[in-house]
């Protein structure tokens, strides 16, 4: 499963909507949105962020 796939089992599996998970990262819905759909790829610190909120690791995460 590649990392789009994972953020939104991740994003379901907590019972989080894409807004919800955007405010907990300080990110806006769109850019949830557009990691889902693989369009753009999040930065080291959000991904770190994601892996910390979601406690997973980062290789979990992006493997």
């Amino acid at each position: 499963m590649a990392f789009p796939e994972k953020l939104k089992a991740l994003r379901l599996q907590h019972k989080l909507t894409q807004e919800e998970l955007g405010e907990k990262l300080c990110l806006s819905r769109t850019s949830i949105s557009y990691y889902e759909q693989g369009k753009f790829e999040p930065d080291i610190k959000t991904i770190i962020d994601i892996s910390n909120l979601f406690n997973v690791t980062t290789d979990e995460l992006l493997k």
